[in-house]
């Protein structure tokens, strides 16, 4: 049987080898117990029922059992034959299902309960979606799926050109953060409210902080039109109103800051004038700002924008102290449902700088078009356009995230005769003018919104191009966004789309669409009304990913198993031994980032996203340097786990004595190997681990280290660290 867990030496010297060694030998325990279980490897099929390794189809790796030519099959021009097939046990399938859920091990009673009962595991999982560890789980899914996150505050500087958002190193990653949240916790919270998934791309509401109402309304006065130009909301209305920050006169109540009528009118406190200045000679208290939103908006955030100081000399701009911003802590963790409206005729749009009024509002007034994901500054950083491309990729990824395709010159369906839009420099040649026809129609609905930083499109050879959505079968006028995501919302591939991004999340590889499966639970997921959670219970608890029986999906792929991406594996050892966040997914601050788990984790393979790639960036192969970090991750955790003093314990997190090592290997066994007492594979797993702890006493290590060792061992086993098995 081919194997993922390599024997290989270690510069850290004679224990890491000793460790590689035992997970050796788990692995060959803990896969081979169950012909139909063994691991082909992380990232590849299943073996056979004669223990040999199966060929590894395209998506899952190729094989490297075969001494050939070929790298893999598909190399040689051939289509592996799938491995007969093997029912696998509901102690497997419930694993896996429960893992991806929730990151938890699964139960002696639920095993069985699966086992007696056909349906008993679509119950099950309603049960698992009720915990919170369910929803961290589908907040991540969420955030990848809608493609919200891979970005920075640099890729949001578009929006805000030419200029950085927000560049004090508190506030800014605080913000990041919350940009790429905010649209997977709307989801959450829609879904909760039993609303139909299809709200992803027409509901006009969002999840957001204080400090998020404050992004959208900011990014509302700050306007950018296609050619970089600048128009200031604030400064239209304000002309001659300067914009000052001082401390030396203490603390100034934001009512006063706030009245048009008080002396302190636009005059903010930022206790940094106090501080040398790093540019000696720009040493001022007061500094006055020239009416302006970005000055304002900076000062919220703790910066100071460029500026004018004693003699005229010109002053840099400054991130600022963590003391200095206006916002709280409190403004970046506030949540709540927030709808998002048009102005009402000679209505004002939300004001972005009173603090107060944002903390409690629910709803915002932004005249910028904001509905669904497509529409978020998480979405337009990840996916810039240019006077270029103008609003083509933005379009494209669109598609991808919606409807699982894209624009690649094989889909007839015609705009008609008008073909809004069509470039014909672009489209001049043959090779070129079947996607432009089909693209530029749809680009222009996005053209005629949105300037080419993000706001209101106010040149009229664009504004007045309304758009066709001719795609796959649908063809339709488009005239607003809203429209847009109606269209979107009915189009027949919305559902197929959304099930197979499931597919790809649970078995890393995508269904095949043309399985009478896989197509059952398309039309359920349509009759339901896209009722999200009975769609996850529906294809969780089905054989495509649990193959307790037999489908064209498995006819094709075999039975995939992968490595457990950072998502996985993080929140696996989050849940299952009770860390906050032991891989510092959610690090805010450098030192947080450096930490020793984080800085590793940081490198392990991730789900991801690529421009113009309908498929999601799935990394499923060990690789050495794979099986490199997770033997660090692993020694890290059980420092924080095993004979820690008690002033260094963290709550809820699970402590191990040494002085009790047969209570803690059973942990290790069905907590972190997640093996329950009637798997088959729990009695070999728990004596090879016994025998590890007294082999590494034996040989002169403490019972401490021995313990910490033997934690390392079971943390690295294939059911600990792989989706599927």
């Amino acid at each position: 049987m081919r194997n993922s867990f390599y024997v290989h030496g270690s510069p850290r010297g004679g224990r890491s080898r000793r460790l590689a060694l035992l997970a050796w030998g788990v692995a060959l325990a803990c896969s081979g117990t169950n012909q139909h279980d063994g691991s082909a490897a992380a990232g590849g099929r299943s073996s056979d029922g004669d223990g040999g390794a199966a060929p590894i189809n395209a998506a899952a790796g190729a094989d490297d059992s075969a001494a050939g030519a070929c790298a893999d099959a598909g190399s040689c021009g051939q289509v592996p034959a799938p491995p007969p097939f093997h029912a696998v046990s509901p102690a497997t399938y419930v694993s896996k299902v429960k893992n991806l859920l929730v990151g938890l091990p699964a139960t002696d009673a639920e095993i069985a309960a699966a086992g007696a009962a056909p349906k008993a595991l679509a119950d099950l999982i309603v049960g698992w979606q009720k915990l919170p560890e369910y929803q961290r789980k589908m907040e991540r899914f969420f955030e990848l799926a809608f493609q919200q996150t891979q970005i920075s505050m640099t890729d949001l500087a578009d929006q805000s050109y030419p200029k950085q958002l927000v560049t004090n190193g508190l506030t800014s990653p605080l913000l990041l953060q919350n940009v790429e949240q905010s649209f997977a916790r709307t989801m959450l919270q829609l879904v909760a409210q039993d609303r139909p998934f299809t709200d992803s791309v027409t509901s006009p509401k969002l999840m957001m902080t204080t400090a998020l109402k404050e992004l959208y309304a900011f990014l509302d006065q700050y306007e950018v039109n296609d050619e970089g130009k600048v128009s200031d909301g604030f400064h239209t209305l304000h002309p001659k109103v300067s914009v000052v920050a001082e401390a030396a006169q203490g603390p100034i109540p934001i009512a006063d800051t706030l009245n048009p009528a008080s002396p302190n009118y636009m005059h903010w406190y930022d206790p940094d004038l106090l501080l040398p200045a790093k540019v000696a000679a720009c040493a001022s208290d007061p500094i006055e700002f020239p009416s302006s939103s970005f000055a304002i908006h900076r000062l919220l955030y703790g910066s100071l924008d460029g500026y004018k100081g004693p003699g005229g000399i010109a002053c840099p701009p400054s991130g600022g102290s963590v003391n200095a911003p206006q916002l709280t802590l409190g403004d970046f963790s506030d949540w709540q449902m927030v709808e998002l409206r048009a102005p009402a005729a000679a209505e004002a749009v939300s004001t972005f700088y009173d603090l107060p009024a944002l903390r409690t509002a629910t709803e915002l007034v932004v005249s910028v078009p904001r509905l669904g994901f497509f529409s978020t500054p998480a979405f337009f950083a990840n996916w810039q356009t240019n006077t270029s491309n103008q609003m083509r990729v933005t379009l494209n990824q669109t598609l991808i995230v919606a409807l699982g395709a894209q624009v690649d010159g094989l889909d007839r369906t015609m705009p008609g005769a008008s073909a809004p839009g069509l470039d014909a420099d672009h489209a001049g040649s043959g090779a070129c003018l079947v996607c432009h026809q089909t693209l530029d129609p749809l680009r222009s609905i996005f053209s005629a919104t949105y300037s080419w930083n993000y706001h209101h499109q106010v040149d009229p050879a664009w504004s007045t191009q309304k758009g066709v959505f001719a795609f796959q079968g649908v063809t339709e006028a488009v005239s607003s966004m809203g429209e847009f995501g109606g269209v979107v919302a009915a189009h027949p591939s919305f559902a197929k789309a959304w099930v197979q991004k499931l597919c790809y999340y649970a078995n890393s590889a995508p269904c095949i669409e043309t399985d009478p499966e896989f197509l059952r639970i398309v039309k359920d997921f349509q009759s339901s009304g896209f009722a999200w959670n009975s769609l996850v219970s529906e294809l969780f608890s089905s054989p495509l990913l649990t193959n307790a029986s037999q489908t064209a999906t498995y006819d094709v792929n075999g039975e995939v198993v992968a490595v457990a991406r950072r998502d996985h594996l993080c929140a696996a050892l989050d849940n299952r031994l009770g860390f906050a966040d032991v891989c510092g997914l959610h690090a805010v601050t450098a030192a947080q980032s450096r930490a020793t788990i984080a800085s590793i984790a940081a490198g392990l393979p991730s789900d991801g996203y690529g421009r113009g790639s309908v498929a999601p960036v799935l990394p499923n192969q060990p690789t050495l340097f794979y099986r490199a970090g997770l033997e660090n991750i692993c020694e890290a955790v059980a420092a924080q786990t095993i004979d820690v003093a008690a002033a260094k314990q963290q709550a809820n997190v699970k402590q191990w004595s040494s002085k009790t090592p047969d209570a803690a290997i059973s942990d290790f066994v069905g907590i972190v190997m997640a093996l329950a007492p009637s798997d088959p594979r729990q009695k070999p797993a728990t004596g090879l681990l016994k025998a590890h702890f007294t082999k590494a006493t034996q040989t002169g290590a403490s019972a401490s280290n021995a313990l910490k060792s033997t934690f390392v061992a079971a943390c690295l086993a294939p059911s600990s660290v792989s989706v599927g098995l």
